[in-house]
């Protein structure tokens, strides 16, 4: 009847767990019905399944249960290359002891007491600039009249410290900072008004500071680079 009907013996797919004696004594019609409504349960599995990854769907028609597992999986694949970062006690400035005020029950002394947590808070100091007052005098010489000034010794000359010109430079140079970035950095961190004249000055002090090693740095990588 099957051959009559135009309708031809199906192979028996892999997987699907059916004897092949079941197999070969279902009729053609039905094998080919099964088959049909597999794969719509597959298209229709494949639909349930589609999320913002692997569809052009937004993120906020996924499912909670779609987010958690691709938080999860994120989380799995940066474990690896990303270990955390624990906070480490340091070395404390000061300490201060706290102890129980009183027992629920309402009394307050205390036998046994003991150390069980040490909570560390990490603060900056309050950052003041060292400001030096370099007093200049002059006087006339007694032998020959001669008015003799004091001169500033050339490292202070520019009127900022090593330092402040150092930080200057690698906020400037660095990180990349604006001018005007690192000027009102200066203001409001340190309490110090610098032009942007100034900076740009502490910016080129840091650079010949450093030429000298950026060429030496140079001179050997390319030796390096012959050898090879």
């Amino acid at each position: 009847m099957s051959d009559l009907l135009g309708l031809h013996p199906v192979a028996l797919p892999d997987g699907l767990g059916i004897p092949t004696e079941d197999w070969q004594q279902t009729p053609t019609s039905v094998q080919q019905q099964f088959l049909s409504l597999l794969k719509r349960v597959a298209a229709l599995e494949a639909r349930l399944n589609r999320d913002s990854f692997n569809s052009s769907r937004p993120p906020s028609t996924d499912s909670p249960a779609q987010k958690r597992q691709r938080r999860t999986q994120a989380a799995e694949r940066h474990k690896p290359g990303h270990p955390g970062h624990p906070q480490v006690l340091l070395e404390p400035t000061s300490s201060r002891s706290l102890f129980p005020r009183a027992c629920p029950c309402g009394r307050g002394e205390f036998a046994e007491v003991a150390l069980y947590h040490t909570h560390q808070v990490l603060e900056l100091p309050v950052i003041r600039p060292e400001v030096t007052h370099w007093m200049l005098h002059l006087g006339r010489c007694l032998a020959c009249g001669t008015l003799c000034k004091a001169a500033l010794p050339a490292e202070h000359a520019s009127g900022y410290g090593p330092r402040l010109t150092g930080f200057v430079g690698e906020m400037a140079e660095r990180v990349g900072a604006s001018r005007s970035a690192v000027q009102d950095l200066c203001t409001s961190g340190f309490s110090i008004a610098l032009s942007q004249g100034a900076i740009q000055k502490m910016v080129e002090q840091v650079s010949e500071a450093i030429m000298p090693h950026d060429t030496a740095i140079g001179e050997v990588a390319r030796t390096a680079l012959e050898l090879h």
